[in-house]
């Protein structure tokens, strides 16, 4: 695939070549680097999807470069957080750093030149002491031997000894509000070693002890919302050759908030690789006309004209819900200020009139469009030999830098949103003519309370 896009979770990915781009995510990073340096509680909070174990798998790759060991703990489908810690105890991590510093005194663990002198080598001299009674006071030749309960405090038994001998970072990743109680015991333990806990947001919500909170606050780092910037450096990290068609399409649906998550954004684009690929294959020039057509406009006019045409049917079909007498089928042609022009959108609402225009765009304008100028002028419309006051006056448009006048408000779609109902999405159609009807009856009903 020409996109180095995953089909799995970070989750389930080794901690080796852990990819993490963009300015936002490297401020995240060095504060998490910072906590594990400084020995501190550090908490990320962000929506499933956001990064949390991006980062804590970072966090993990790098630690070993300033003599941290880290143990990574995945609590997803684990009830327990010591069950997950004992299975990622290694005997033989520990005995690397254990046993050289049992070997400077030998004698005082009894192996005698009588027992080198039968070849009884000193690791299989101390093995043969970890079937003995071993006493509270010896750290090392309990942990060469391991001898700790596997339950909860065994564990903090355990990171008591070992960090007298090695700095220790702990790494918690999916806590939820079950694992709380345990999570606090191991803050509240005065252990005095790094530990960092990734808490998806709706977990921590439900987490009602104000104590527990209030620590978790402390440090916390949010994942709350990405930059262009960031989303752009996504986007060329996992799929270079295509980045430039990639990156306003998926700015666009971010805005839009039909893309909420990083990992959201990598799955829309390896589907869409994947679509575009039945028809180009591997042929770079064919992907890129193929994506960039896909979610573009192809003629503003026409394309106006149809979304004009899809809105009236909304407004039609939602007319008897929101108490609308008239909706015109087609374009009015209206004379103001010595000009005609056609008002694409007009309906009758409480005997006055609505009327509106719809404007696309394939880039961004600045300068003011000669049309919304003119609707801003219209005071009245004539229907069926009746004068109706214009109550309101509103432009569709896909453009965010459209000037209007201020007595015109805005009614915006993005362009991805567009492209979604001129392709058949209904959905996103009634959601947006809905919203929009609810904002103006809303706003009738508090000019009508205020004059009351």
């Amino acid at each position: 695939m020409i996109c180095d896009v995953p089909k799995v979770a970070v989750t389930t990915w080794s901690s080796r070549g852990v990819i993490l781009v963009g300015p936002t995510y490297r401020q995240y990073l060095n504060k998490a680097l910072d906590a594990v340096k400084n020995k501190e509680v550090a908490s990320i909070i962000g929506q499933p999807g956001m990064g949390k174990t991006t980062i804590l798998k970072k966090v993990e790759e790098t630690v070993f470069s300033f003599s941290t060991t880290p143990f990574y703990l995945d609590l997803a489908s684990k009830s327990e957080i010591e069950d997950e810690f004992w299975s990622k105890v290694s005997g033989d991590k520990v005995r690397s750093v254990i046993y050289p510093l049992l070997e400077k005194d030998k004698k005082k663990y009894g192996y005698s030149f009588l027992k080198k002198l039968f070849g009884v080598s000193f690791r299989s001299h101390l093995d043969s002491l970890c079937g003995k009674m071993i006493s509270d006071d010896d750290k090392l030749l309990r942990l060469y031997c391991l001898k700790y309960n596997r339950d909860f405090d065994g564990m903090l038994k355990f990171i008591e000894d070992f960090k007298s001998f090695d700095n220790i970072a702990l790494l918690i990743d999916e806590v939820r509000e079950t694992h709380i109680t345990k999570i606090h015991r191991l803050i509240n333990s005065g252990l005095n070693v790094s530990i960092l806990i990734a808490i998806p947001t709706d977990s921590y919500s439900r987490i009602t002890d104000l104590a527990i909170r209030r620590r978790l606050d402390e440090s916390r780092i949010s994942l709350d919302s990405l930059t262009s910037e960031d989303i752009k450096e996504i986007v060329e990290a996992y799929c270079k050759p295509l980045s430039e068609e990639f990156f306003p399409i998926v700015l666009s649906l971010w805005k839009g908030r039909e893309l909420n998550t990083v990992s959201s954004i990598l799955q829309f684009i390896r589907s869409e690789v994947e679509k575009a690929s039945k028809e180009c294959g591997d042929n770079i020039n064919c992907l890129k006309e193929r994506i960039r057509t896909s979610y573009s406009l192809s003629n503003v006019e026409e394309d106006s004209k149809n979304l004009e045409r899809l809105i009236r049917d909304s407004l039609s079909s939602l007319s008897k819900e929101f108490n609308i007498s008239y909706v015109h089928p087609r374009g009015k042609r209206i004379e103001v200020k010595g000009k005609s022009f056609v008002v694409g959108l007009f309906f009758i609402l409480d005997n006055e009139a609505y009327i509106g225009l719809v404007k696309l765009y394939n880039n961004e304008v600045k300068a003011e469009d000669e049309d919304v100028k003119l609707l801003s002028y219209v005071s009245t419309v004539e229907h069926d030999k009746k004068e109706y006051s214009v109550k309101y006056r509103f432009v569709v448009t896909n453009s965010s830098s459209l000037e209007v006048p201020s007595v015109v408000n805005k009614l915006e779609f993005n362009t991805m949103e567009v492209v979604r109902v001129l392709q058949g999405d209904n959905e996103i159609l009634e959601e947006k003519v809905r919203g929009f009807l609810k904002s103006i009856t809303s706003q009738q009903g508090k000019s009508e309370l205020a004059v009351t």
